[in-house]
């Protein structure tokens, strides 16, 4: 077992920094592509916590010992605990990469995890990414009286779009969506993220 640290300076990278209300701490990334991962493990409703670039391993291949680092580690709402590791699909795609995967995969499952391999694509869907962005952007714990309002206005109803709801309340397109998404950031109404950006249209509904 053995660690990196991402946190000491390097001219040679470049170090993207995440800001993480789950954890209460900056998440450190190596690549762009890790940090648009962060979005979908910060509003996972599955995910308890996440670290990147957790402890490593050494293991067997080719009779040698290597040594290899994971891009995160999550810990699961159920307190089960895996491995992930991030992919851009140029390299993703490859029957080299493919197998030397495999290899390291079988190395957690000797040690009772799961390793598993995300892809570009299913990190960077378009609309769902843009709206996590949206999520992140508004992220907050504190509930003003605006926020209570907007609940009891769904709760109400069960569901309404963001054009009904800024009606009701008097408010601007673009301020209604920025309260709505701190409350769908914290799990109190839901929306579909997948369908289109966050908009006049978009349906808000009870959680």
């Amino acid at each position: 077992m053995y660690n990196r640290n991402l946190r000491k300076p390097s001219p040679n990278k470049n170090i993207y920094k995440f800001v993480s209300r789950k954890n209460r701490s900056t998440i450190m990334c190596e690549s762009g592509l890790e940090f648009d991962a962060c979005f979908h493990l910060e509003f996972s409703p599955f995910i308890a916590a996440f670290e990147s670039q957790p402890t490593g391993i050494e293991y067997q291949a080719d009779n040698k010992v290597r040594r290899y680092t994971p891009d995160f580690k999550i810990v699961k709402d159920t307190g089960e605990i895996e491995y992930i590791e991030i992919k851009p699909e140029r390299i993703h795609s490859t029957q080299k990469f493919r197998e030397e995967f495999e290899v390291k995969r079988a190395a957690y499952n000797t040690l009772g995890y799961k390793l598993i391999l995300v892809s570009e694509k299913q990190i960077r869907n378009e609309n769902l990414l843009a709206n996590l962005k949206v999520l992140h952007r508004y992220t907050s714990s504190n509930l003003s009286e605006l926020h209570k309002l907007v609940l009891h206005h769904i709760k109400s109803a069960k569901s309404l779009s963001i054009c009904q709801l800024a009606n009701k309340l008097d408010l601007l397109i673009g301020d209604c969506i920025a309260v709505c998404a701190m409350l769908i950031g914290i799990g109190m109404i839901k929306v579909d993220l997948e369908v289109e950006l966050l908009c006049a249209h978009s349906l808000l509904n009870e959680a």
